[in-house]
């Protein structure tokens, strides 16, 4: 079933659009190792006909603080006017062990903007384009499984907000990375997004459960540079030993000395009878 939303282009935008990318952060990159990539898709809508995810990107880099913590930064690519960008941080608390998924949390602010009314333009009826600078909020988990030493499965909850209006917008989602190098990573993930939010009025024809939010296919692409292995230590210097030459010892004689102490031997003889 499709719903519709009367709201303004910008709102209506920001509303189920931010945030629309896949999830960056399922598992660390690694210390000093360097992750950069983008994610294209979005809500599945039917204005033009067949239902196809809406054509949204950005593009992204991460950086390992340590094995276990990345910061990251986005940019989200213009759609209808609205741009944003992004900063957040994320940590493993909880490695994987056999059945047992890994675990890692997160969180990230974005400011988003209409592009129209920044630059001064205005509408066909000449009036200005409202700005309309958000700031939102968003606190995510993940939960993964290596099936395989190329495979990654992981499942989610994404709690998207803006603390401004009290609004919160919990997302399901659930994807697959395949890294079948150890640079190259290709991502498909799939949401369930705003799942607690009226659809009733929607000017765009988003695909979903009853009226409530709207399912999102999100592809991504990726690219990991690891921190080269530090130079191997430096040969220790080898100490050379000055031997002092031997002392040539006095020729030993192999004839014990005479007993200097014993007497004499007689040379007389005792007077004859």
């Amino acid at each position: 079933m499709t719903a519709r939303l009367r709201l303004p282009t910008t709102v209506a935008a920001l509303l189920l659009t931010t945030g629309c990318f896949a999830a960056r952060n399922v598992r660390p990159v690694g210390e000093g190792n360097v992750s950069a990539g983008i994610s294209v898709g979005g809500p599945v809508f039917t204005n033009l006909g067949a239902p196809i995810p809406t054509p949204l990107a950005t593009a992204y880099a991460r950086y390992g603080v340590t094995d276990e913590t990345d910061i990251d930064v986005g940019l989200s690519l213009p759609i209808v006017g609205a741009a944003g960008i992004d900063a957040g941080a994320a940590h493993q608390v909880l490695k994987q062990d056999g059945l047992r998924p890994a675990v890692s949390l997160g969180g990230r602010l974005l400011l988003y903007a209409n592009l129209l009314g920044l630059s001064g333009d205005v509408d066909r009826d000449g009036r200005p384009y409202d700005p309309g600078v958000r700031l939102f909020e968003e606190l995510y988990g993940y939960a993964s499984w290596q099936l395989h030493e190329a495979w990654l499965a992981y499942a989610g909850v994404d709690l998207f907000a803006q603390a401004e209006q009290a609004i919160v917008r919990p997302t399901l989602l659930g994807g697959v990375q395949w890294q079948p190098s150890r640079v190259l990573g290709l991502q498909l993930e799939i949401k369930q997004m705003a799942l607690a939010t009226n659809q009733e009025y929607a000017a765009v024809a988003f695909v979903g459960p009853g009226n409530y939010g709207a399912f999102a296919v999100n592809l991504g692409v990726s690219f990991t540079f690891e921190r080269p292995p530090p130079p191997p230590p430096a040969p220790l210097p080898v100490e050379t030993v000055d031997v002092a030459p031997a002392i040539d010892a006095p020729p030993v004689d192999p004839q014990p000395p005479a007993d200097s102490t014993a007497a004499p031997a007689s040379t007389t003889t005792e007077g004859a009878l």
